[in-house]
């Protein structure tokens, strides 16, 4: 593919592709901030309001599976502007929403775009870029997929304080239509199409697996306690995900390639990429919320306490990149993580008085460690497999990111209200009190993924090679 294009049109192709990129991950982190203000405006309770963006990460990690049965059928530059145009819908029903359960099927439908594009152009920049160039490739995505997420609440925390929340969506229309005029000038059908199918019982039971999974802990999260129905939704999760993994086991052609586990580095990359996945989105959320409910700072501040990790992280994530194409991850991975910890150990006392400077310090150097090791990990990972696993592999990657941050954003939150619950009725603190104490045990639930990250990046080779021919 890369052969068949000059390196500006690549270059520019590339370009558009990350624009919509962005925007799709931008818009994954735009509610953190006005959650409060929609739930109170919507009457719902804000345990019930995080489904906006638990919700949108869960459905966008359930439908990357089935983008390469899509990008099988359908051509590069078809399924892109498709993309664009489902993301378009999405936010018109969420901006003209009379509802709340019409705002959350437009931010779900926003969330099946988002599940379509990532795969997407992680696959097209994994087959583009030879093995030796990957990491400074996939670190200048990583820019895109750290920096969208990064920047969201903030700008949200802006235009609550001055406008409607419903100008979260508008704002977005330009940019889409920007980047579907991209696409139609720049964007070229490099791919070719080859017939596929979509497995519909396994797209049905990881939708249902992994939704009761989310359910299971927004209801912790409602009631700040594990009830008898928590433990039956988090069974039937389990159950419904042991047989969706058995199938892909069964299937010739699975909906995810769970074969590509049969590498141990890759296995090994997949669990970082899970826990670095969590360690990064988790914070992202429970921020501005402890912002907003614990320190009271107003949402533009509490948007604003995040600015610096976002610029460092764009910064870092190239650098990152090109390191590991020279010297390997095993350093770069122990440094950065070990930065992580640190830094995530005085999260544990945010309290009510904390100065927002110091709290974004904090942040930003939080921010450079994790992303020393996020892109690397997966290039670590996709360079232990074969050529004919390289799509698999990204796409397995990517889904689990997904997953894990949809479901360490709801762990957090349910850390949140089981301290809160502890806080009030066993240790009888008042209200406010409590409510700290709430955020600080989400934060202490942060640093022990932080702190598994760090554990394992020592099991981690400096570099890693294709270690086992999957299929002949």
């Amino acid at each position: 593919m890369s052969k068949s294009m000059s390196r500006s049109a690549k270059t520019v192709m590339m370009a558009t592709l990350l624009i919509g990129s962005f925007i799709t991950t931008f818009s994954e982190t735009l509610m953190n901030n006005a959650l409060p203000t929609i739930a109170r405006e919507l009457s719902v309770a804000e345990a019930q309001a995080q489904w906006l963006s638990t919700g949108y990460m869960l459905i966008a990690g359930i439908m990357m599976p089935a983008a390469a049965y899509f990008i099988n059928r359908i051509q590069l530059r078809h399924l892109f502007l498709s993309i664009m145009t489902i993301f378009l819908v999405g936010v018109l029903v969420a901006a003209f929403a009379p509802s709340f359960p019409v705002l959350l099927a437009g931010r779900l439908l926003q969330g099946m775009a988002v599940g379509i594009s990532m795969p997407l152009v992680q696959n097209v920049l994994t087959l583009m870029f030879p093995s030796n160039q990957r990491g400074l490739a996939m670190g200048i995505a990583g820019i895109v997929i750290n920096l969208g997420p990064a920047v969201g609440p903030t700008v949200s925390g802006v235009i609550v304080d001055h406008y409607s929340w419903r100008m979260l969506f508008l704002c977005l229309i330009p940019l889409i239509l920007v980047g579907i005029i991209c696409g139609l000038l720049f964007v070229k059908n490099v791919t070719h199409t080859q017939p596929d199918t979509l497995d519909i019982p396994s797209l049905l039971s990881s939708m249902l697996g992994f939704g009761l999974m989310l359910e299971g802990f927004s209801r912790i999260g409602m009631i700040g306690r594990i009830d008898q129905l928590v433990g039956l939704m988090l069974l039937g999760s389990l159950v419904t995900i042991a047989f969706f993994a058995r199938r892909q086991y069964q299937l010739v052609k699975p909906l995810l390639e769970l074969r590509v586990f049969k590498s141990p580095a890759f296995r090994l990359s997949s669990l970082l990429a899970i826990l670095t996945s969590a360690a990064v989105m988790a914070p992202e959320l429970i921020l501005p919320l402890y912002g907003q409910s614990v320190a009271k700072f107003s949402p533009t501040i509490s948007g604003l306490i995040l600015i610096p990790c976002a610029v460092l992280t764009a910064i870092c994530s190239p650098i990152s990149g090109r390191i590991y194409d020279r010297i390997g991850i095993k350093r770069i991975a122990v440094i950065g993580l070990t930065l992580s910890v640190i830094t995530t150990i005085p999260m544990i006392f945010f309290n009510a008085g904390n100065n927002p400077w110091l709290i974004a310090g904090i942040y930003g150097l939080r921010g450079i460690g994790i992303t020393l090791v996020y892109m690397p990990v997966s290039v670590y990972g996709l360079n232990a497999l074969p050529k004919q696993y390289l799509v698999h592999g990204s796409t397995v990657i990517i889904t689990l990111r997904q997953l894990a941050s949809a479901l360490g954003t709801a762990a957090t939150v349910s850390a949140t209200a089981v301290g809160t619950r502890i806080a009030t009725n066993v240790w009888h603190q008042s209200a406010q009190l409590a409510n700290q104490i709430g955020y600080q045990w989400a934060f202490a639930a942060t640093l022990l993924i932080t702190l598994l990250c760090w554990l394992f990046s020592f099991c981690l080779k400096n570099k890693s090679s294709i270690e086992i021919a999957l299929k002949n």
